[in-house]
Parts: structure tokens; C-alpha cells; sequence
């Protein structure tokens, strides 16, 4: 899938963009695919779909959303949870490993360098447009790592807070 219809879709449809982006992609796509395209159509299409749809077409992918929202409040299924909680489970089963933590220092110390690097060196105007991108994309995995980290301590913190309050 491309970012550019991850991004429309989880714009216009965040339930159904959560469900296609963890355990429940399949049934997502059958039921999104099903209101829009025929029973048939792959993820593929859906993406051609979304990433060509016009206006009412994306206000039908709204509705479609807002149908699965309901049917799976029906059945008792919290797509968010089900999200926040396989994130969870990542951190957990990296929680021992050293590589989370050498890949944020790296990713710092090469924010820390890039970012002096600009300050101070001319970058030639031929090169300018690379260079910012991959030091875009260098500070756009660094704050997911901090992200990672930062929610790693709340996490933990929370949890000590409640058995704390137990005890």
C-alpha cells in the first residue's frame, strides 16, 4: 500500500485504516471492498479506489466507515485498542534487547550531527533537495524512536503507579 492512500483513507476513514493496518485487515478489506467494489476487488483496487475516488465516492468510504465502526462496537471489537495494544506487545517483547536503545542513540547522535552539519556547512544547491530529505528522514525515524521510548516510560510508569495503588 502507498503512504499517500494510507493517508487518504485513515483522513477520511479511521476506523477501517486502523482495522486494514492490523489483525483485522482482511476482514476489512472484504467489507470495505464489498460496500464499494464487488466482493472480488483486492487491496489493490481499493487503493486505485481511494487514491482515484471523487468526492461522493469518498463520502461513500466515509459511510462505509462509519457502518464498520457500529458493526464492530456490535461485536464487541475496540479497533483502537486492538492497535495501541499491538504496540504494546512490540515493546514488550523488545523490552530486554539492547537494539531498541543503540538505534535511538544512533538516530540522535545522527540528528545532533546533521543538524550542526546544516548550521554550518554551505550544502551546494544541486545536492540542497537530497540532503534535507534524508535529514528529514533521519529526524522522522528519530522522533519515532523517541516516541517509542516515551511510551515505553509512561507505560511503565503507569503500570508501577497501579501497583502501587494495589498493594
Amino acid at each position: 500500500m502507498s503512504s499517500n492512500w494510507k493517508n487518504t483513507l485513515a483522513a477520511i476513514a479511521p476506523t477501517l485504516a486502523a482495522a486494514i493496518g492490523g489483525p483485522l485487515a482482511g476482514g476489512a478489506v472484504r467489507f470495505l471492498s464489498g460496500k464499494l467494489l464487488g466482493e472480488d476487488a483486492t487491496i489493490k483496487d481499493l487503493e486505485n479506489f481511494v487514491t482515484n475516488a471523487s468526492p461522493e465516492q469518498l463520502a461513500d468510504v466515509k459511510r462505509s466507515d462509519n457502518e464498520f465502526k457500529l458493526e464492530m462496537e456490535r461485536v464487541g471489537v475496540d479497533i483502537f485498542a486492538l492497535e495501541v495494544k499491538g504496540r504494546e506487545n512490540a515493546r514488550l517483547s523488545h523490552k530486554d534487547h539492547p537494539m531498541p536503545m543503540v538505534i535511538c542513540l544512533l538516530l540522535t547522535v545522527m540528528v545532533a550531527i546533521g543538524g550542526y552539519g546544516l548550521m554550518t556547512i554551505t550544502v551546494p544547491k544541486e545536492n540542497a533537495n537530497i540532503v534535507f530529505m534524508l535529514f528529514g528522514q533521519v529526524v522522522t525515524a528519530w522522533g519515532s524512536s523517541i516516541a517509542y521510548w516515551v511510551g515505553t516510560t509512561k507505560s511503565s510508569s503507569d503500570k508501577n503507579k497501579i501497583m502501587k495503588a494495589v498493594q
